[in-house]
């Protein structure tokens, strides 16, 4: 009887390990799975700029250049339309068109023969293009630059006057040509919405057609 009270002891300190163990293997899935998940970064804030969008633009423009002594403006109040796609990279393929209803300007010639006579010059332009540019999201705000690549048409009337008595004529009416229009554009994107300002400067390569300079307000979708 003696012999059997260690055996029994040690039996049951090994039926005591062998529970404590236990109880540990199962405490520690446990406490691994109230581990708290890593936190995911915070969004950028910034707006997406990826996808296909149209904008009315509308504004005002003046000519940056004279023409053979003559102040023509054909720009003035500008109506158009501007379209083009977005990549998610940033790169925007685009076509516009824009009318702008230009003024009369008072001009006065002093010719080497003959008297010296006042006249009115009236003209006005269509403009339409393609253009590649950039689109940059910042903060709230995407800052839009590019290049158009198009042709210009400038209608004009000097009031009954000859053209060629203002060295004007070999122009035709209207006169066309090339241009091409650097500019920048702000945009505020709100949902599909999206509205802005911004510029353009308009260089004309028909040397009878001034160049010039259009602010333009603009607001469209972008789907």
């Amino acid at each position: 009887m003696l012999r059997k009270g260690p055996a029994r002891s040690t039996s049951l300190g090994l039926a005591l390990a062998a529970l404590l163990g236990a109880h540990a293997a199962h405490a520690e899935p446990a406490t691994a799975s109230a581990a708290p998940a890593p936190a995911e970064p915070a969004p950028s804030g910034k707006p997406g700029v990826a996808g296909f969008g149209v904008l009315l633009v509308g504004g005002y423009g003046a000519s940056t250049t004279s023409v053979r002594g003559m102040s023509l403006a054909p720009y003035g109040a500008t109506f158009g339309l501007d379209a083009g796609f977005t990549f998610p990279f940033g790169l925007r393929l685009g076509a516009y068109g824009n009318y702008s209803l230009g003024s009369t300007t008072n001009e006065h010639r002093d010719p080497i023969l003959g008297q010296a006579f006042d006249f009115k010059a009236d003209t006005s332009n269509l403009t339409a293009g393609l253009s590649v540019g950039w689109d940059v999201p910042m903060s709230c705000l995407v800052l839009r630059y590019g290049m158009g690549l198009g042709f210009t048409s400038m209608k004009w009337d000097f009031g009954g006057v000859d053209a060629a008595d203002v060295r004007y004529g070999d122009a035709k009416n209207p006169s066309t040509g090339f241009q091409f229009a650097p500019g920048a554009t702000v945009l505020w994107p709100h949902g599909k919405f999206q509205g802005g300002v911004g510029f353009d400067y308009v260089v004309q390569a028909n040397g009878t057609i001034p160049s010039g300079f259009i602010g333009k307000l603009v607001a469209g979708v972008k789907l």
